[in-house]
């Protein structure tokens, strides 16, 4: 380690050098104050100091504020070297920075304790600012291809668009999603699949300007965000992008393939989102029509005003893309429709006790969904499958309920059948494919010991392991007919003794973590603690 000496007494000066030398220290040695600050200004400046209180050129202590003025990273310890011992001249050197001091003539074993404590205090330091410097990485960034993280996004976003709007300049926004990438995963396995998106994203960075953002969005889906930049410009740069992705072949020794990209072009300017959000909403729906009409193109999003009247009659030139939109816009609708006509039903069948249930399992689900930062659409996505849940697992228990009178234990087939019959009922409803996939896994172990295909791990969708955390906290605070409501710090021990095996031990750290910082359970602070010390252990195991 370096360590700087600034001392004008020669023989002192001398003596500190050969002791330190002889203590495996790189010895930078001066003469005066001046010469010495000049060296902590440089690169690569040691961060232990040895400083004379008198001195020409700048004192001791001038040098003591002045690095401290300054903040330095990593720290600077700083020990004084004095022949003044009263207390008010102590404390004068103390307050302004040093960390020590030791008067002259200097004990060699006084003066080795006070640099190894000092020495300490530096190494500690740095190790505090690499893992900073770790947990700010991961903060910010995505693991897997180096992007700025999702996370992060939310927040330049925000701030970009605020800034846009406030100094009147243009935002655009693209939305970049691999086609047929769960093609590529299925064909050629994850390991190639993960290879492609590191070279790819590696392809966005090159192609993006220095000033754009380039963000993994979620799965082989990525966002640019363009500051000053138009949709003209937005559309050049998408363009390129693509244009660039369908020449490009992946090769990693063993595969070789080509991924072409499908992308959405949305723009503050001349779209007119009313937040940010909404820009991105934009260039969703434009990603969605590149998707619809064929893939490997680029969309810009088209504003809902397309049908507008000209000299009193209806234009009738229109974009064939925004008609496709309309239909989606009013299928979705039907979808909705769809769910409130089914909970109807079941609610004239005399199951409107079982509402309160749903309602809590779904506001869990949107808390742990948002928690996990899903966008808003997968989120509603998992609340429609809850529904459907719910509903379904009503309807056919009044319609096996004839087979099962006089049986203490209904059928073991019967039972683990239902997630089966659930996913049939699902395809009546086309466009519930997600929520089918879902359901039918709900019940499947995080440790592959649940049925109806034993799925473990990530194996199983994220939204089914989501609704299983979800469905079991309500189901433990409720009354029951045959058992009796847990109480909170029973509710927790449960999650905490069944994360890893039942439950996906992330999505209880996350509802440990959504439950103590909205009180939504009155627990103690001890339990709490205590369970998310046994779910941290349990995430170990599973992901070591």
């Amino acid at each position: 380690m370096k360590i700087l000496i600034a001392e004008d007494e020669n023989t002192t000066r001398r003596r500190l050098e050969k002791f330190l030398e002889d203590m495996d220290y790189e010895v930078i040695s001066c003469k005066d104050g001046l010469v010495a600050w000049e060296v902590i200004q440089s690169e690569n400046a040691p961060n232990l100091l040895i400083l004379d209180w008198m001195m020409p050129g700048m004192n001791g202590v001038e040098i003591c504020r002045k690095v401290r003025e300054q903040a330095r990273e990593p720290y600077t310890y700083i020990l004084l070297l004095t022949m003044k011992n009263k207390q008010e001249d102590i404390v004068c050197g103390m307050e302004a920075g040093a960390d020590d001091y030791i008067t002259k003539p200097f004990n060699q074993n006084e003066l080795r304790v006070r640099l190894k404590a000092g020495r300490r205090i530096v190494e500690l330091n740095k190790e505090l600012l690499d893992a900073r410097n770790v947990l700010r990485k991961k903060a910010l960034y995505d693991e897997l291809t180096g992007l700025y993280n999702r996370h992060y996004m939310v927040e330049i976003l925000e701030k970009e668009y605020s800034r846009a709007l406030r100094y009147q300049t243009d935002l655009s926004c693209l939305l970049i999603d691999i086609d047929y990438f769960k093609v590529v995963n299925d064909t050629f396995g994850h390991i190639f699949g993960d290879f492609i998106l590191r070279e790819f994203s590696a392809c966005l960075k090159r192609e993006a300007r220095k000033h754009d953002f380039v963000f993994r969005y979620g799965g082989e889906e990525f966002m640019i965000l363009l500051p000053n930049t138009g949709i003209e410009g937005a559309r050049s740069v998408a363009e390129k992008i693509r244009s660039v992705c369908e020449s490009k072949a992946y090769k990693d020794g063993a595969n070789v393939t080509i991924a072409t990209v499908s992308i959405g072009v949305a723009s503050v300017k001349h779209h007119q989102p009313s937040e940010s959000k909404e820009l991105v909403a934009f260039a969703d729906k434009a990603l969605y029509r590149s998707k619809t009409e064929g893939r490997n193109r680029v969309s810009v999003y088209v504003k809902d005003s397309s049908m507008q009247s000209i000299e009193g009659k209806v234009n009738e030139t229109r974009d064939f893309g925004y008609l496709k939109e309309n239909i989606s816009s009013v299928l979705e609708k039907t979808k909705k429709a769809s769910i409130q006509s089914l909970c109807l039903m079941v609610r004239n069948l005399g199951a409107s006790k079982y509402e309160k249930h749903n309602h809590q399992v779904i506001q869990y689900i949107g808390l742990i969904g948002e928690r996990f930062n899903l966008s808003p659409s997968i989120i509603e996505s998992f609340k429609n499958a809850a529904l459907l849940h719910d509903n379904f697992k009503i309807l056919l228990k009044k319609t096996l309920k004839s087979k099962s009178k006089g049986l203490k234990t209904r059928d073991r087939l019967e039972i683990e059948s239902h997630p089966d019959m659930m996913a049939e009922l699902t395809e009546l409803f086309n466009f519930f494919a997600n929520e089918g996939s879902l359901l039918q896994h709900h019940h499947e172990n995080f440790d592959g010991s649940g049925y109806p295909v034993g799925l473990k791990g990530n194996e199983i969708p994220l939204g089914a392991r989501i609704f299983a955390i979800a469905d079991a906290i309500v189901a433990m605070l409720s009354e029951r007919p045959f058992r009796k409501s847990l109480p909170p710090e029973k509710v927790i021990e449960e999650f905490a003794d069944n994360a890893g095996r039942q439950f996906d031990p992330k999505l209880v750290f996350m509802l440990f973590d959504i439950i103590e910082k909205q009180g939504l359970l009155s627990v103690p602070e001890a339990v709490l603690m205590k369970a998310k010390e046994k779910v941290q252990e349990a995430m170990v195991k599973c992901y070591s």
